[in-house]
C-alpha cells in the first residue's frame, strides 16, 4: 500500500508532526542502535502513519509505536552499557585473567541481579517507614493508572484488537451515496451486488447480509430474535464454518427450495438449551417452516451479538435496481489494496446503465451518484472512533497530572534525603548505585499504583459491559486481555522512571560535603523551586484544557438536549408487540385495535395507541420514493423520497406530536381500509408548498392513490441532531405494503409513573394476542437517553477527568506552596519581626501561587487552542472555540487556584517571630 497520505491517510501535517514525535522518541535509543536502525524506524513509522485512516488513526498509530520506542529504548542502552563495560574489562584484563569471558559475564549478570534485589528490599524498608508518603503516591497513580487502563481496554477491543474473523483486515463494504435524493448513504440493491459479482475483479466473494426481526415457534418458549439474511458466499468472506451441520449450499437460494437455517451458538444455548439433537429440528421463522442445518462457533455473530439465527438470501435471477438496504460485503483478492479497489468499484458505475437501462446517465448525475469500499472495521466502528481517541487522550491527561504531583512529592522528598544519599555517596557508593536506589522506589510505587489501578479499571470495565451504559460497538468484547495488562504494565513502569528520574540530578548532582553542611535546615536550591512550579504550572494547563473540553462537550450536550424532539417524551411507556407477517391484514389491525382499547381503558392511562415507526427506535420507518397526482413529474426528474409507517389513532395523542391541519387519526381508521394518510410538516413544506390537506399521493405504482387527509408536526426521529426528513403515517388498515405491521410499538401515555402500568398492560397483550412475542419495555424517556448514550459517554468521562484533574491541580499547587512557604519560614519570621504587617507577607505568597497560575493558565489556553479543533465531529450547536466556555474553564480553574495559594498565604501571615527564629 502506498504510503501517500492522500490515499485515504490522515491529513499531511498531522503524519508530518506525528514523524516528528516519533523521532524524538527514536533518540532516546543509543547512539549505535540509532546509527543501524533510526532511519528504517522513522521509514517504517511514516508508511504507517500515511496508511492510517483520518488523524484519529494516525493519532493511534503513533501511540502505540512511541510507547513501544520508549519501552525498548532502555533496554537497548543498558545493553550497549554491558557491551561496553565487557569490552572495556577485556581490553585492561591482564593476559590469562581466570574464568575466561563466559564466566565473567554470568558473575557480571548475577551481580547485577544480587545487587538489584539489594536496593529493591531497601526501597521496601524505606518506604514502610512512611507509610503515609507511600498510600498518597500509590491512591494518586491508581487513580490515572485506573482509568488509563479502563479507557485503552475500551479502545483496544473496539479500535485496535481486529475484528472476530481470518484477516478481518481484507474483509470490505461497499456503499452508495446519492445526496441529490436526500439521501447521503445508501446499501446495496440486488442490482449492484450483480455488478461486482461480474464485473469486479479486485474483491472475490461478494456475499449479501441483511439483518431483520421475526417470530421463532419451535424453541424453549415464542421469541422475537435478531435474524441475519446472507448469501452463501457469506461463509467464504467471513472464513468461518459451522461448528455442527453444514454452510449454506446454492440449491438453498434457489426458488422454490425448502427453507433451513443455521443457528448462531447464542441462540442455540438461549432457545434450544444446547441440545446436540437440534440438527435436523424444524422451527417457524415468522410462520415459515424451517429445518436447522447447523450450529455456529462460539463468540460468532456478524455485527449484533444477539443475533441468534442465519437464513439464506440472495439475489433473484432478474435483479432489479432500486430496493436499496442490503449490505454487500466482500474480501479484497490478494495482492489488492483498499484503494485499488475504490478505482475499480467506481470505475465500473457507467456499466449500471447498460444492466439497467430504465437507468440514465442524467439519474445519475442528478443524484449526485457516488460509491465508497470501506473496511468491514471502519462500518461496525462507526463514528466513535474519534471519541474513544479524544478519552484516551483525556484521561492520558489525568495521568500526567497525577505524575507531576507525585514527582512533586518526590522533590520533596529529595530534601530530606540529600544527607542520606551524601554519607552513603561517601561511604563508596557509586552515583548508579545511588540513581538504582531511587529508581527502585519509584518504580516500586509504580508498580504498587498499577496493580491497585489495574483492579480499579477491572471493576470499572465490567460494570460498564454489564450495564450497558455506554451504546458502543463490541462493547461485549471489552475486558481486561493480555494487551491490555501489558499496556499497564508498561505505564506502571514508565510513570515509576518518570517521576523518579526527576529529583535524581539535583540529588546527585550536590556534593556531599556540601550535602552534609546543609544539613536538614537547607531551603533547597532555586532550580528544584523552579522545577516544582513548572510541573505545577503544566498540572494547570493540562487541567484546564481538559475544562475546556469537558465544558465544551457539555455545552453541546445541553443544546442537544434542549432540541425540541417534536414529541413530548414524558410518562409514556412503550412495549413492542410482534404478530409476525399475516395473511388477514385486517385481522391484524383488528388485533391491535383490542389491545390499545383494551390498554386505554387501565385506570391511570391518558391515551394509547400503536405504531410501527416509533421515534428514534432504528429500523422503525421504511423509505420509498413516491408520486403526488397534482404534480407529475418528467420521466428523467429525480424521483421523490420519503419515510413511512402504519400508525393507529391514539398514537399522536399518546406521545403528543401535534396535529397543524386537517383531522386526526379517528377510530374508522383503525376498522375500514381507507385510501388515506397525514404527512409531517417537513414533507408539506418541501413537497407541497405547505398546502397539503386534499392532495393525493402514491408510494408504489401498483397501489392506490392516498389523500392527504391531516397534517402533524415535525418529529426528529432519527437522532436529535439529524434532519427532519419527510414522513408520511399511514393507518393501520392500510393496503400499502411493507408498513411494519409485522412489528408494531404500543405507546401508553399514563398519569403516573408509566413503568407501574406494565404488569396491567402485558396482561392486556397476553390475553388479546396469547402467542405474540413481547419485545423490550422502556420509557420513551429511556428510548431518549439511549440515542444520546454515546455523547453522554464522552461527556461524563471528560467531566470526571476534568474534576480529577482539578483536584490534583488544586491538591499540587496548595502542597507546593505551602512547601516552599515552610522552608521561608525563618525569613518570613524575620520580615515580621522587622516590621512586615500580615497582609505583606499574604501579597508576598499570593504573588508566587499567582504566577505560576499566570503561566499555567497562559500555556493550558494555547494548548486548548489547539487541541479542542479535535473535538468539533462531536460538538452539536457550539464552535470549538467558544469564548464563554474558555473564560469560564479559566476563572473557575484561577478560583481554584486562588483559594489553593491563600491557604498557606494566611498561614504564612500568621507566623510568629520567636516561633519563626527557633526553626533549625
Amino acid at each position: 500500500m502506498s504510503s501517500g497520505v492522500g490515499r485515504g491517510g490522515g491529513d499531511r501535517r498531522v503524519v508530518r508532526g506525528a514523524v516528528a514525535v516519533y523521532g524524538a522518541f527514536v533518540r532516546l535509543f543509543p547512539a549505535g542502535f540509532r546509527a543501524a536502525y533510526g532511519a528504517a524506524m522513522v521509514s517504517d513509522f511514516r508508511r504507517l502513519a500515511g496508511d492510517a485512516r483520518g488523524v484519529a488513526g494516525v493519532v493511534g498509530v503513533a501511540l502505540r509505536c512511541c510507547l513501544e520506542a520508549a519501552w525498548h529504548a532502555p533496554v537497548e542502552r543498558l545493553r550497549a552499557r554491558r557491551t561496553a563495560a565487557r569490552v572495556g574489562r577485556s581490553a585492561t584484563a591482564p593476559s590469562g585473567a581466570g574464568g575466561g569471558p563466559g564466566r565473567r559475564g554470568r558473575r557480571g549478570v548475577a551481580g547485577a541481579a544480587v545487587a538489584g534485589l539489594r536496593e529493591l528490599r531497601f526501597a521496601v524498608r524505606s518506604l514502610a517507614r512512611r507509610p503515609g508518603f507511600a498510600l498518597v503516591v500509590v491512591a494518586t497513580l491508581a487513580l490515572g493508572i485506573g482509568a488509563n487502563v479502563a479507557i485503552f481496554a475500551v479502545v483496544n477491543a473496539v479500535l485496535i484488537r481486529p475484528l472476530p474473523y481470518p484477516e478481518s483486515e481484507r474483509i470490505v463494504t461497499i456503499r452508495h451515496h446519492a445526496p441529490g435524493l436526500s439521501l447521503p448513504e445508501l446499501e446495496n440493491s440486488d442490482g449492484t451486488i450483480r455488478l461486482y459479482r461480474e464485473f469486479a475483479r479486485t474483491v472475490e466473494d461478494v456475499a449479501l447480509v441483511r439483518g431483520s426481526s421475526r417470530n421463532l415457534v419451535g424453541g424453549e418458549r415464542p421469541a422475537r430474535v435478531r435474524v441475519l439474511e446472507v448469501s452463501p458466499q457469506f461463509f467464504d468472506v467471513v472464513r468461518t464454518e459451522p461448528r455442527l451441520g453444514r454452510r449454506f449450499l446454492d440449491e438453498d437460494v434457489a426458488p422454490g427450495a425448502p427453507a433451513v437455517a443455521i443457528l448462531t451458538h447464542a441462540g442455540w444455548q438461549r432457545h434450544f438449551g444446547g441440545d446436540r439433537r437440534v440438527l435436523g429440528r424444524t422451527v417457524e421463522l415468522d410462520g415459515v417452516r424451517a429445518e436447522i442445518v447447523g450450529v455456529m462457533p462460539p463468540g460468532f455473530h456478524y455485527r449484533d451479538p444477539n443475533e441468534m439465527v442465519l437464513v439464506p438470501r440472495d439475489i433473484g435471477p432478474n435483479p432489479q435496481f432500486g430496493a436499496f438496504g442490503t449490505v454487500s460485503i466482500a474480501r479484497l483478492a490478494p495482492g489488492v489494496t483498499l484503494d485499488d479497489a475504490r478505482r475499480e468499484v467506481a470505475a465500473l458505475q457507467p456499466r449500471l446503465t447498460e444492466l439497467f437501462p430504465e437507468m440514465t446517465p442524467q439519474f445519475f448525475e442528478q443524484a449526485r451518484w457516488s460509491v465508497d469500499v470501506m473496511r468491514l472495521r471502519d462500518i461496525v466502528v462507526g463514528d466513535v472512533e474519534a471519541a474513544l481517541w479524544i478519552v484516551l487522550g483525556t484521561v492520558a491527561f489525568v495521568l500526567l497530572i497525577a505524575c507531576a504531583n507525585v514527582a512533586n512529592l518526590f522533590l520533596v522528598r529529595a530534601e530530606g534525603r540529600k544527607r542520606e544519599v551524601a554519607i552513603r555517596a561517601a561511604l563508596g557508593a557509586s552515583g548508579s548505585r545511588l540513581a538504582a536506589s531511587v529508581l527502585a522506589e519509584s518504580v516500586l510505587l509504580g508498580v504498587a499504583g498499577g496493580v491497585v489501578g489495574t483492579a480499579l479499571a477491572a471493576a470499572g470495565v465490567r460494570m460498564l459491559v454489564a450495564s450497558g451504559a455506554a451504546r458502543l460497538p463490541r462493547l461485549h468484547e471489552v475486558g481486561l486481555d493480555g494487551t491490555t495488562l501489558l499496556f499497564a504494565a508498561a505505564v506502571s513502569v514508565l510513570a515509576g522512571l518518570a517521576f523518579g528520574a526527576l529529583p535524581l540530578p539535583g540529588l546527585l548532582g550536590a556534593g556531599s560535603g556540601a550535602a552534609l553542611r546543609e544539613g536538614r535546615a537547607g531551603t533547597g536550591t532555586r532550580a528544584r523551586h523552579r522545577t516544582r512550579k513548572l510541573l505545577i504550572a503544566g498540572q494547570v494547563a493540562l487541567a484546564l484544557v481538559l475544562l475546556t473540553g469537558s465544558g465544551l462537550m457539555l455545552r453541546s450536550f445541553q443544546r442537544l438536549r434542549s432540541v425540541d424532539p417534536g414529541f413530548r417524551a414524558e410518562r409514556v411507556l412503550t412495549l413492542g408487540i410482534s404478530l409476525g407477517p399475516v395473511a388477514d391484514e385486517a385481522a391484524a389491525a383488528a388485533t391491535y385495535r383490542r389491545i390499545v382499547d383494551g390498554v386505554a381503558a387501565l385506570p391511570g392511562v391518558r391515551a394509547a395507541g400503536a405504531t410501527a415507526a416509533l421515534p428514534l427506535l432504528v429500523g422503525g420507518a421504511k423509505g420509498s420514493s413516491f408520486s403526488i397526482e397534482s404534480r407529475p413529474q418528467a420521466d428523467d426528474a429525480l424521483p421523490l423520497f420519503t419515510m413511512y409507517g402504519a400508525v393507529t389513532s391514539g398514537h399522536f395523542e399518546a406521545v403528543g406530536i401535534p396535529l397543524l391541519a386537517g383531522r386526526r387519526v379517528e377510530r374508522r381508521d383503525d376498522e375500514v381500509a381507507a385510501p388515506v394518510a397525514w404527512v409531517n410538516q417537513e414533507f408539506a413544506r418541501r413537497y407541497l408548498d405547505g398546502d397539503a390537506v386534499g392532495e393525493r399521493i402514491r408510494l408504489y405504482a401498483d397501489d392506490p392513490w392516498l389523500e392527504i387527509v391531516g397534517v402533524v408536526g415535525d418529529v426528529r426521529g432519527f437522532g436529535l441532531d439529524a434532519e427532519v426528513r419527510p414522513m408520511v403515517y399511514l393507518p393501520v388498515t392500510t393496503t400499502v405494503r411493507g408498513t411494519g405491521r409485522e412489528l408494531m410499538v404500543l405507546t401508553v401515555r399514563t398519569a403516573g409513573d408509566p413503568l407501574a402500568l406494565l404488569p396491567a398492560v402485558r396482561r392486556v397483550v397476553e390475553r388479546v394476542a396469547p402467542d405474540a412475542p413481547l419485545t423490550t419495555a422502556r420509557t420513551l424517556e429511556q428510548v431518549v437517553s439511549e440515542s444520546l448514550k454515546e455523547r453522554s459517554f464522552t461527556v461524563v468521562v471528560l467531566g470526571l477527568a476534568a474534576g480529577v484533574a482539578l483536584v490534583l491541580g488544586a491538591v499540587g499547587l496548595y502542597g507546593v506552596i505551602g512547601y516552599i512557604t515552610s522552608r521561608r519560614t525563618r525569613e518570613i519570621g524575620l520580615r515580621i519581626a522587622l516590621g512586615a504587617r500580615p497582609g505583606q507577607v499574604r501579597a508576598m505568597v499570593l504573588r508566587q501561587g499567582l504566577a505560576v497560575i499566570a503561566v499555567g493558565l497562559g500555556g493550558g489556553l494555547a494548548a486548548a487552542l489547539a487541541l479542542t479543533p479535535l473535538l468539533r465531529s462531536l460538538l452539536f450547536g457550539i464552535s470549538p472555540g467558544d469564548p464563554l466556555t474558555f473564560a469560564a474553564a479559566a476563572a473557575v480553574l484561577a478560583a481554584v487556584g486562588l483559594l489553593a495559594t491563600y491557604l498557606p498565604a494566611r498561614k504564612a501571615s500568621a507566623v510568629e517571630p520567636l516561633e519563626a527564629l527557633r526553626v533549625d
